[in-house]
């Protein structure tokens, strides 16, 4: 039986990060990882996607400032949207949770299991 996995894209400066990511969840979802928001706006306005993730603190743009682009251009509105940082900028992450930019903030380093149980409880 030939099940469909819920799809999300991961977008975080550090290429470690995407790597780890991706083989831990490869057999939860089907992923796309990035490293440039720009490739990760494209992707997200050709394709529905059930998550996005996404760093913080990047050079060219917070998380929340690719969100707010996102936003800008009406996709990605059924999406569940969270950061994954180690960082926050003060106030930007509390406003994006109060406004509903962002569904959830999970601080780095995650687990596995409690991420996983984050995700799909909130399965759009």
């Amino acid at each position: 039986m030939n099940e469909s996995k819920p799809s999300l894209i991961y977008l975080d400066d550090e290429e470690i990060n995407l790597i780890l990511f991706k083989e831990m969840f490869k057999r939860d979802f089907d992923i796309v990882t990035t490293t440039s928001p720009h490739d990760a706006i494209d992707h997200v306005k050709s394709h529905d996607l059930d998550f996005i993730l996404t760093d913080q603190l990047m050079p060219t743009m917070t998380g929340v400032e690719y969100l707010k682009e996102l936003k800008q251009l009406g996709v990605s509105d059924n999406s569940t949207k969270v950061i994954i940082s180690g960082f926050t900028q003060e106030g930007e992450v509390d406003e994006a949770l109060s406004t509903r930019l962002i569904d959830h903030f999970v601080s780095k380093p995650w687990s596995y299991q409690n991420l996983k149980n984050l995700l799909l409880s909130t399965e759009v």
